[in-house]
């Protein structure tokens, strides 16, 4: 594929843009500006969208780098601990950074005591968007690639430069795969979030429709390096997809009873503790 959008060579030095870099890029920015227009929309403060990404930002890189660190190659970085920080070679997971990304978020949260099911909702789809975005970059890549395979639509990564451990061998386009499940998930969720009934349930509907996607494409990938156990019967992003749907479905359950409104503000209850209510209606003068 292209792994890189331009190589310059001056001399003897490449100066190369990579093309997952620049789709990452693009990801980031059309999340936080939709993410900002639906907050502005719905009368929220702005500026809890640029933290909240900001907090997204730095907990994904962090987790998605552990993740692969110590799940995916822990013999390897072990000896070779040098190669931990060495970001720019590649090595990420996604539900690394989507289980940092929670708990940064949680935390941002917990401080500024506010909501976090509403400001959930309002970021999750166009998050979603972004990893549409993301594994076509993958694509280019030539990470994440799939088991060989001779269906009419299989791929082969020839460039050199490609992450792919299998080159001129057709094989699945997982990346794909995962990029268009992302998109019809991204199309239901804008869909859902016009017509929710309580907090969360676009960011709940989101996980678990992902944690479904995510553990059927496992069966595709070919990057063994990723991760297994059991003797090799799941990997570990299929690990994670099994804690993480039955804890959306009994959230969805308990949530969607009883049906947290959908008030103008997501201010957390300790915000308007400090609202004195009237025993009384007030009549409105005529």
């Amino acid at each position: 594929m292209h792994p890189f959008l331009y190589d310059w060579v001056i001399g003897e030095h490449h100066y190369r843009i990579p093309t997952y870099g620049v789709l990452l890029a693009l990801s980031f920015s059309i999340a936080y500006f939709t993410s900002l227009r639906r907050a502005y929309q719905l009368g929220e403060e702005p500026r809890h969208v640029e933290n909240l990404f900001l907090v997204i930002i730095l907990s994904s890189i962090v987790g998605s780098r552990l993740f692969h660190v110590f799940f995916e190659e822990p013999s390897f970085y072990l000896s070779h601990p040098s190669k931990i920080l060495a970001v720019w070679e590649g090595g990420y997971t996604f539900y690394g950074a989507l289980l940092m990304g929670i708990f940064g978020i949680s935390v941002y949260v917990k401080l500024q005591k506010i909501d976090f099911l509403g400001w959930a909702d309002i970021c999750t789809p166009s998050t979603t968007f972004g990893l549409f975005l993301g594994r076509i970059g993958c694509f280019f890549a030539g990470c994440c690639w799939g088991k060989p395979s001779d269906v009419p639509w299989a791929v082969t990564f020839t460039n050199p430069d490609a992450f792919t451990s299998l080159r001129n061998v057709p094989v699945h386009p997982t990346q794909l795969y995962e990029s268009f499940g992302a998109f019809f998930i991204w199309i239901y969720l804008e869909y859902l979030f016009k017509h929710r009934k309580y907090r969360g349930q676009v960011f709940l509907h989101a996980i678990s429709m992902y944690a479904v996607l995510r553990f059927i494409i496992e069966y595709f990938r070919g990057d063994d390096y990723r991760g297994f156990i059991f003797n090799g019967l799941i990997s570990y992003s299929q690990l994670v997809s099994l804690g993480i749907l039955p804890f959306a479905i009994v959230a969805m359950l308990v949530y969607g009873k009883t049906t947290l409104p959908l008030a103008s503000t997501l201010e957390t209850k300790t915000r308007t503790k400090t609202k004195t209510k009237s025993k009384y209606p007030v009549k409105k003068r005529r």
